[in-house]
């Protein structure tokens, strides 16, 4: 077992109220690649964890019996062990959203633990001071009072060296220069946008990049204008630029204009975007608040733009509801999927929550901007403050637009570039820190995750337009909280600039690279959808992403998905193909070998293994490809040549014989991903956590194992 240097402190719940503050020596430097748990490391390492035992995990659908076993608490992971070491439950403290205590009973006190990415565990403790000490440790575990305590600044992994230094892996993968030119803008024909460092230093908007794309003729003072004008200093700014027909989508914040206030440099503004697109001089304004909400900020000097002081500009209004409301309806809708106990209480719940509604009005509004743009009409879109609603509706749409983003690397840039670049305020909208600190709890929302949840109901709608699959979109959810990595730390470049988190921590994109072929989606056809039209907005189109948010509930999930027997199938396929040609390459080099003996002897000498050799490429080389019988039957003949080279007497030609490592025989009949509810490795039988963990085959013997078990790539295998 490895460990890594790790400071760390425990809270042992046998003291009530107690921290007792240690120094470990070494951690998981794999949080998937990990060992089991076991009790040796406990007694090796005494500063490490402290436990509560005999805890009782609670089966929430009550079809199965309750597992007694210990929970561990770290400083980094909450850990459930049973007994029986049957089960072992890994969760990052990050992933902990909401500890509940339930009343005390005869049989104990229960209590609950409701994570971010929709796991929910209930356990019994049969001590009620046990309980109450465990509930205080998990509170403050999931509620850090100061970013830098999260695990992401101890993860450690392993890097790559640079001339220049240390670099992580992952990032240097946006550049905005680089995404802009591949937009089309700079190109020599084409000089109506440049990308300027106008905000340097953050000297202008911190919550903005420090590189930013405005029209070409936009002087230093017509954005300073511009900044002051709008709330945050968020001036429109390009974030898309449409190569076919020259219209744009710009982004910004709420004007402060009251009810009567103006400035021109912002008209100015405006009017530059504008006359960017030669094609229409129109543009439209799109404010994605209900129209009730922008007259209210009116009356605290923010608002909507006055329609009398911006010329060729045509306003529209989408009802998206606040961070309050959109919080609010994913609670109803979880309780709506966990604790509904008939359909008709789950219908009635689910209709009440509204998230289907509100997502429906997200790709709505994204949807309009797509086409709009499409047809040649430039786009400035703002909500209140551009960081959320903002954040969510252009993104939408240029996935429409831009087939590059629905690929695997293209999707990262746009969350790189339109929610990290741009400032949507991850560390309040996921909850990553405020210990104690109620005004934290109203600034957490799951923006990000609605946003995942309409590029779901997208692929759904579109399955072969998307390089990735689901499983990609999952695993960035449960990664934007975990706080395992620094991607998704601080509520804008500037934060993630002053900690230094390319240096001090992992990026989540070198982590997705490494389990590429997890996530490729065996349906994408790269060149076939190019602007993705014609979206059905029926309310019987927009449904529950259940792999998410019943992503735990095995017994509500298909036990295999069309994707993941696609994956397997195409897979079995290409073993079978590339061992079929390395065995026709082998009967061919076997054959000329063959020929050059005969040559230079005259006459094949018989040592009974030439003729059963010569026997063997005659009647083994196919006309097409291989049967598995066939396969079969290379394997016995394998063990045979091999045999005779101590059996027969004469000459023997050592090139005759198959190599166990050159040329490994393949399982012909791999196990159905159906029935794999375990590792099959002896050694380890980790269950999988969910239906959506990859299950990987191993090449050899056709049995499912979990990672840590295969350890090397799919081309190595």
């Amino acid at each position: 077992m490895t460990y890594l240097n790790f400071p760390a402190y425990t809270e042992d719940i046998t003291v009530a109220g107690s921290l007792l503050v240690d120094r470990v020596t070494r951690i998981y430097e794999s949080m998937l690649g990990r060992e089991p748990f076991a009790e040796d490391d406990l007694r090796r390492f005494p500063g490490l964890i402290s436990k509560v035992s005999k805890v009782q995990l609670i089966d929430r659908l009550g079809s199965e019996p309750n597992i007694v076993g210990t929970i561990h608490v770290t400083t980094s992971h909450v850990i459930f062990k049973a007994d029986d070491s049957a089960k072992e439950i890994w969760i990052p403290n990050g992933l902990i959203g909401v500890v509940e205590r339930g009343a005390l009973s005869a049989l104990g006190s229960p209590l609950t633990v409701r994570c971010k990415h929709f796991l929910t565990l209930t356990f019994l403790i049969s001590k009620d001071k046990d309980c109450q000490d465990l509930f205080e440790t998990l509170a403050r575990c999931a509620r850090p009072v100061n970013i830098s305590e999260v695990f992401a600044f101890e993860n450690r992994e392993r890097r790559i060296e640079h001339r220049m230094g240390e670099v992580r892996r992952g990032w240097d993968r946006f550049d905005w220069d680089v995404e802009f030119a591949r937009q089309g803008i700079g190109t020599a024909d084409k000089q109506l946008w440049r990308v300027t460092d106008f905000n340097i230093r953050y000297q202008f908007c911190d919550t903005y990049p420090e590189w930013i794309c405005v029209p070409s003729a936009a002087t230093k003072q017509i954005l300073i204008g511009s900044c002051k004008f709008r709330s945050r200093a968020r001036l429109p700014a390009l974030t898309y630029w449409h190569r076919a027909n020259a219209a744009c989508i710009a982004r910004c914040a709420q004007p402060l204009t009251g009810f009567s206030a103006r400035c021109v440099e912002d008209e100015q503004l405006m009017d530059l975007i504008a006359k960017t697109n030669p094609s229409c001089s129109t543009v439209f304004l799109v404010d994605t608040r209900p129209r009730v909400n922008a007259m209210v900020n009116k009356m605290q000097g923010k608002g909507f733009e006055d329609v009398r002081n911006y010329a060729n500009m045509r306003f529209h209004f989408f009802d998206i509801e606040n961070i309050h409301i959109m919080r609010t309806s994913l609670q109803k809708l979880l309780d709506a999927c966990q604790r509904a106990r008939t359909m008709t209480e789950y219908l009635k719940q689910l209709e009440a929550c509204g998230w289907l509604r509100h997502t429906r009005a997200l790709l709505e509004c994204g949807a309009f901007l797509a086409d709009s743009v499409s047809k040649g009409i430039s786009c400035v879109v703002h909500c209140s403050d551009g960081w959320d609603r903002t954040s969510q509706t252009v993104s939408i749409a240029q996935l429409l637009l831009d087939p590059f983003y629905r690929t695997i690397r293209g999707f990262q840039i746009l969350i790189e570039k339109d929610w990290l670049g741009f400032g949507h305020k991850f560390d309040d909208r996921c909850g990553h820190i405020g210990a104690l600190n109620e005004e934290a709890a109203k600034e957490v929302s799951p923006i990000f995750a609605q946003f995942l949840d309409a590029t779901y109901q997208l692929m759904r709608q579109r399955p072969r337009a998307f390089q990735f699959n689901e499983r990609y979109l999952i695993e960035i959810h449960e990664h934007a909280y975990s706080c395992q990595y620094g991607t998704f730390l601080g509520n804008c470049d500037k934060d993630r600039k002053d900690l230094h988190l390319s240096k001090r921590t992992q990026s989540l994109w070198a982590y997705l690279d490494d389990r590429h072929d997890d996530y490729l989606n065996p349906l994408y056809e790269a060149n076939k959808y190019t602007l993705l039209s014609n979206i059905d907005f029926h309310p019987s189109a927009i449904v529950v992403w259940t792999a998410m948010y019943n992503r735990f509930d095995t017994g509500l999930l298909p036990r295999e998905s069309t994707t993941d027997v696609t994956i397997s199938t195409l897979e079995h396929i290409g073993v079978l193909e590339a061992h079929m040609a390395a065995l026709q390459a082998r009967l061919a080099e076997l054959k000329a070998a063959l020929g050059k003996q005969a040559v230079c002897c005259g006459v094949m000498v018989d040592s009974g293994h030439s003729s059963s050799t010569s026997s063997a490429a005659s009647t083994s080389v196919p006309h097409k490809p291989h049967s598995c019988e066939a396969l079969n039957g290379l394997c016995v003949n394998k063990e045979a040549i091999a045999r005779q080279d101590t059996q027969e007497s004469g000459v023997y030609d050592s090139s005759f014989a198959f190599s166990e490592d050159s040329t490994p025989c393949p399982a012909l009949r791999w196990q159905s991903l159906r029935l794999a509810e375990e590792c099959s490795s002896k050694n380890c039988g980790a269950e999988f956590a969910t239906r959506g963990e990859r299950r990987l085959h191993c090449y050899r013997c056709g049995k499912i194992h979990c990672r840590r078990c295969i350890t090397i790539t799919p081309d190595e295998r």
